[in-house]
């Protein structure tokens, strides 16, 4: 897989990087793209020293078309795409403590239209290749409260995205995937109000644990992950009686099963 990158779109959260440090132990070269100020240089120079790997890291304002279009072209320029992580929507940043889209300057409905564009510049590419991978990380409340309005739009745009990608995609070698994380150990742990209702209701888990399960899930050809039994189990229960879950049911196929 030397010759071949990953992409991963939002690596700067915990999550991102637990994704990164899990690709780049099995041998994938990375193109780190932080959609925030957030600077991923040294990150990726450690993760080149540990693994013998190439790593790349590059900011993005996902707002700017102009921007998007120059690195998407200096990608396909440059290197052979084998996989594409997409992780704008619900990582966290222990450093700056707070949610990584709360830390861009574009809201959730330009992030998803920029990720978007990247996504469709480079499938002529991918899609050329015997296999390649495509990975969408989308929130689920596996706690109690609501998403916010921007974001319920946002993960029902990602839905129909993903399905979208997986019936263009289907003659292709392209496989498609989406991840619902589970609420990270770690993160949790930081967060306030998290009383024992919340902790017997959700399986919470460390960042590289999702990220493990997340890369296997992807290379197999899963098209649904959801890490920790607990929370497949509150996933099932729980998706219709959320009202804006239902609103793009249709999106949905009701044979994806998911991932162990």
């Amino acid at each position: 897989m030397n010759t071949q990158y990953t992409i991963i779109l939002g690596a700067e959260g915990e999550l991102g990087r637990a994704m990164a440090r899990e690709i780049a132990r099995k041998g994938c070269n990375l193109i780190l793209v932080s959609t925030t100020s957030i600077d991923l240089q040294r990150f990726a120079i450690g993760l080149q020293l540990k693994h013998e790997i190439q790593a790349n890291a590059i900011k993005l304002d996902l707002s700017n078309q102009e921007e998007i279009q120059s690195f998407t072209k200096s990608i396909r320029d440059k290197y052979e795409i084998r996989a594409l992580v997409n992780n704008i929507t619900c990582d966290w940043s222990m450093a700056e403590n707070m949610c990584i889209s709360e830390l861009a300057k574009d809201d959730f409905q330009t992030r998803f239209r920029g990720a978007a564009v990247v996504t469709w510049s480079l499938l002529p590419q991918m899609s050329g290749l015997p296999s390649a991978y495509i990975q969408h990380f989308i929130p689920f409340p596996f706690r109690k409260e609501q998403f916010s309005t921007d974001l319920q739009h946002s993960v029902a745009k990602m839905y129909a995205f993903t399905k979208e990608l997986e019936e263009e995609l289907k003659h292709t070698g392209v496989s498609v995937s989406m991840v619902h994380p589970a609420p990270v150990k770690n993160i949790m742990q930081q967060m306030e109000n998290i009383g024992r209702i919340f902790e017997e209701d959700i399986q919470t888990l460390a960042p590289g644990l999702i990220a493990m399960k997340a890369v296997n899930g992807m290379l197999r050809g899963d098209r649904l992950i959801i890490p920790g039994l607990r929370n497949r189990i509150h996933f099932y229960l729980n998706r219709h009686a959320t009202s804006w879950f239902r609103s793009v049911e249709e999106s949905l196929d009701s044979g994806l099963q998911p991932s162990v």
